[in-house]
């Protein structure tokens, strides 16, 4: 076993090691009543669904945009992309979608954190746009090293021909980015909490997180596989999305003081907007892109 699967390990079961000493140096704190319910669950898991599938949409048509100005025949699906052609700069090209989502990301975390205060339900669904921009990408460094076969892989070791020891190092990199970023993040969710929750209490946090992102991000995952399938083996890539990155913002809740509530609208009830949104999109996918799109 080498360093970065060490790290991938660690990655998955460092919010299960967090998550049990806080179970253990919270126990006698009860859980509060009122902080969140079914309503907030429902509104985050369609934004987050929604923000996963534009990501990843955006990401396929930046692959597709760098073989077309290679002036290969490129196809866009619902769940991928091919070509037909070749050119020595192809493989550079496997990288364009990763560091596009990943501008996108960045984009979207600085329009959230200019609309901090604001109560506008969509402010949850650019907080999710910039969580999947850089969660969805981030990680495709260290599986470069895993699997050079795959599209950051193949841009990284066919193209730049980085040796093993730069691999690795970017790998590591793009480990400790993952962690801190999930564990940040969780800040600026928590500001969705009522303006008058006691974000002193730890359990007023961990019940929070647990509603907005946890919950949320489950049922998220699960309403992006119509989106993936057919195959059926597509299915699992929201799951891996959301077991490398939710946990951690969860289970770190208790490190993010000095936060400030902001009542916002997703708290009081089920906004349809997003959801006809969403059944839109899936539409688009599974009526258009399922069929093949050709640039």
């Amino acid at each position: 076993m080498n360093l970065v699967e060490i790290f991938l390990g660690v990655l998955l079961l460092g919010p299960v090691v967090w998550t049990i000493y806080n179970k253990v140096k919270y126990k006698e704190l009860f859980s509060p009543k009122g902080i969140a319910n079914y309503v907030v669950i429902i509104n985050s898991a369609v934004m987050y669904a929604l923000a996963f599938n534009i990501i990843f949409f955006f990401q396929e048509v930046f692959l597709v945009l760098g073989k077309k100005i290679l002036g290969l025949k490129a196809f866009l699906y619902h769940n991928n992309h091919e070509w037909i052609g070749e050119h020595p700069m192809t493989s550079l090209m496997q990288g364009s979608g990763a560091l596009a989502i990943f501008l996108i990301g960045l984009i979207s975390l600085v329009i959230l954190l200019r609309i901090r205060n604001s109560k506008s339900i969509w402010k949850l669904f650019i907080f999710w746009m910039a969580f999947h921009g850089i969660v969805q990408s981030i990680p495709q460094v260290m599986i470069a090293y895993l699997d050079p076969g795959t599209d950051v892989g193949e841009a990284l070791v066919d193209y730049f021909n980085l040796s093993t020891p730069v691999l690795i190092g970017l790998a590591t990199t793009s480990f400790m980015a993952i962690i801190l970023f999930n564990v940040w993040i969780g800040k600026p969710l928590l500001e969705f909490i009522s303006a008058n929750a006691n974000l002193s209490d730890p359990k007023v946090k961990f019940k929070y997180l647990g509603f907005i992102a946890l919950a949320a991000g489950i049922a998220g995952s699960i309403l992006v596989v119509p989106f993936r399938i057919p195959p059926v083996s597509q299915a699992i890539t929201p799951f891996i999305v959301f077991f490398v990155s939710v946990p951690w913002t969860w289970s770190s809740a208790v490190i993010n003081n000095a936060v400030r509530g902001t009542s916002n609208r997703v708290n009081d009830k089920i906004f349809w907007s997003p959801v006809l949104f969403l059944l839109l999109l899936l539409m688009f996918f599974q009526f258009v892109l399922a069929a093949g799109v050709a640039f």
